[in-house]
């Protein structure tokens, strides 16, 4: 790690703490089973909570796919632990007093990994 990396790590863990909320981050089965009498795909996914920041994408974001009802979600690489995002994971956070799900359509990470 870098002195700019050092210096600055902790961060992202305020900036969550004091403007984030609480989402469950729901990670998709690794290792699904499909029976192929009853057409089931069994196993369970995996429930987190973590903190996050949710922001409204602007359709000229992400080359110009975003639609109005779409969010930006950030997530502190901390609170994700071990666990990758995936296209096939979930989130589900409150809004207007209703849980909404939102599937990652796109994501990008920035994490040391040594």
């Amino acid at each position: 790690m870098s002195l700019v990396d050092t210096t600055f790590a902790d961060i992202p863990t305020q900036l969550l703490a004091d403007w984030g909320q609480n989402v469950t981050y729901l990670k998709a089965n690794t290792a699904p089973t499909y029976n192929t009498t009853t057409g089931i795909v069994s196993g369970a996914d995996t429930s987190i909570t973590v903190r996050a920041l949710i922001f409204e994408a602007k359709p000229e974001e992400f080359e110009s796919l975003y639609q109005t009802n779409d969010l930006k979600v950030i997530i502190g690489n901390a609170e994700l632990g071990a666990y990758s995002p995936s296209i096939r994971d979930r989130i589900q956070y409150t809004e207007n007093s209703k849980t909404r799900t939102g599937r990652i359509i796109s994501y990008k990470t920035y994490r040391d990994w040594e």
